[in-house]
C-alpha cells in the first residue's frame, strides 16, 4: 500500500511540475517559461514564454503554428501547424490541430478544426460575392492573406490587408468588405505602396487604435515599413521605415512583423539583425516585442523585450521569424512561432508560445474573449 500511495504522490508531482495530463493523447502544455517582466511604463506587464510542442513527439517538420479562439467560459483555443520540407521551399502539406481548454496547460490533438474564426484568415477571391458589388471594388489577387487575418471596421464591415503582385514585386493595400446577405461583399480598395528593392512590400499586418488604422508590412530594402490611415484604411499614408524613438532606423532581414494591439496602444512583434544573430537564417532569432510611439510610430527602444529565445544549433541557431499573433483574453495576448531550420538538419525545431501578459485589462475584448468592434468608421469617407 506504500508503494501504491508514493507512485500516485510521484504522478501528482510529475503533473505539478511538467503539466502531464491523465488523459491519452494530450501533450505537456505550456510549463516551466521562460518569464521577463515588462519595462516600466510599457503596456507589456510581463510576458511568459515555453515550448509547448516539443520537435520530438513528432517524425516530420512542423511550422506555422496558429492559433484561434471560440469566446465562451472558458474560451476554448485551437491551434495547427504544418508539415512542410525541409529545405525551405515551402511545400506545406498537413494541418495538425489541436485544442485547449484551459489556457495551454494541457494541449489535445484533434482531428479537425471547429473554430469558425479560421474563416477570418486565407480569404480568396472565391470569398467574395459578386452581386451588389460596386465598380471596381473587386481586386486581382488576394495574396498574402495568410499573414493576417481581417479586422473588424464596424459590426458588418471588415478589413483584409493583402498583396498585389506585378511581375517580381508585390505592393500591399487593404480590401474594405460588408457582410450582406449574399456573403462578403466588396466595398472598396485602397491605394496602394511597394519598394523599389527586390520583391517590394509584402506580407502586410494590420491593427486599429482609436479610429485610425495602421499597416506593418516586410521589404527587402533592410527594413520593415509602416503605415497609418485616417479613413478606415480606403486611403494610406506614404509608408516610413520602422525606427527607435531615438529616430535610429531599425535594421531588419527580409522578415514579417506583426501588431499585438491592446485598447490603450500597439505593441510590435519582430525580429531584428543584431550583432549576435548573424548566423541565423535572415537574422529571425531572436523575437522581440516593443511598445509603439503612437505619436511618431517608432519603437519605444527601453521597452523591447526577448520573447523567443536564439536557441544555438548545429552552430547557426534556429530562426522563428514566421510567427502568429492572436489575443485570447483581456489579460493575454499569445504569439505562436515555430523553430524552422530550412537547411535540411534533420533535427525538428519546437514549438513555442509567448503569452504576453498586459499590465492593464485590455478591452479589445470581453471577458469571455469576444472581439470588441472598433469605432474606426468616424473618420471614414465613402
Amino acid at each position: 500500500m506504500r508503494k501504491l500511495w508514493w507512485l500516485v504522490l510521484v504522478a501528482y508531482w510529475l503533473c505539478l511540475t511538467y503539466g502531464l495530463s491523465a488523459e491519452p493523447g494530450s501533450l505537456p502544455g505550456f510549463v516551466n517559461p521562460i518569464i521577463t517582466q515588462g519595462a516600466d511604463g510599457s503596456l507589456i506587464g510581463k510576458v511568459e514564454s515555453a515550448v509547448i510542442i516539443p520537435g520530438s513527439v513528432h517524425e516530420e517538420l512542423w511550422v506555422h503554428p496558429e492559433v484561434m479562439t471560440i469566446p465562451g467560459n472558458p474560451v476554448v483555443i485551437e491551434l495547427r501547424a504544418r508539415t512542410t520540407d525541409r529545405l525551405g521551399h515551402d511545400k506545406h502539406t498537413t494541418w495538425h490541430y489541436f485544442r485547449t481548454e484551459d489556457l495551454f496547460r494541457t494541449l489535445k490533438p484533434v482531428t479537425n478544426s471547429t473554430a469558425t474564426a479560421w474563416k477570418r484568415k486565407d480569404l480568396s477571391l472565391d470569398d467574395l460575392a459578386r452581386s451588389n458589388t460596386e465598380p471596381g471594388a473587386i481586386p486581382l489577387s488576394l495574396g498574402h492573406t495568410w499573414c493576417s487575418a481581417y479586422v473588424h471596421v464596424d459590426a458588418v464591415t471588415i478589413l483584409q490587408a493583402f498583396t498585389t503582385r506585378e511581375g517580381v514585386r508585390y505592393s500591399v493595400q487593404s480590401l474594405l468588405a460588408r457582410f450582406e446577405r449574399d456573403g462578403l461583399v466588396p466595398i472598396k480598395i485602397s491605394n496602394a505602396w511597394s519598394n523599389e528593392k527586390g520583391r517590394g512590400l509584402y506580407e502586410p499586418h494590420i491593427a486599429g487604435y482609436k479610429g485610425r488604422f495602421f499597416m506593418t508590412a516586410r521589404a527587402e530594402d533592410g527594413y520593415g515599413y509602416v503605415m497609418s490611415s485616417e479613413d478606415g484604411g480606403c486611403t494610406w499614408n506614404k509608408p516610413k521605415p520602422w525606427t527607435w524613438d531615438s529616430g535610429e532606423m531599425i535594421a531588419m532581414n527580409q522578415t514579417m512583423t506583426k501588431f499585438a494591439a491592446h485598447s490603450d496602444g500597439l505593441t510590435l512583434v519582430y525580429t531584428r539583425i543584431r550583432d549576435d544573430n548573424g548566423k541565423v537564417f535572415r537574422n529571425r532569432s531572436p523575437l522581440h516585442i516593443a511598445d509603439v510611439d503612437m505619436d511618431t510610430l517608432s519603437l519605444k527602444r527601453s521597452t523591447e523585450r526577448i520573447i523567443v529565445p536564439n536557441r544555438p544549433s548545429w552552430g547557426k541557431g534556429l530562426p522563428v521569424g514566421n510567427f502568429w499573433v492572436w489575443p485570447v483574453s483581456q489579460r493575454e495576448t499569445v504569439v505562436t512561432t515555430a523553430e524552422w531550420p530550412r537547411d535540411g538538419r534533420p533535427e525538428n525545431g519546437d514549438i513555442w508560445l509567448a503569452k504576453i501578459i498586459w499590465r492593464s485589462p485590455n478591452q479589445l475584448l470581453t471577458p469571455d474573449g469576444c472581439e470588441r468592434v472598433l469605432d474606426g468608421n468616424r473618420n471614414r469617407k465613402d
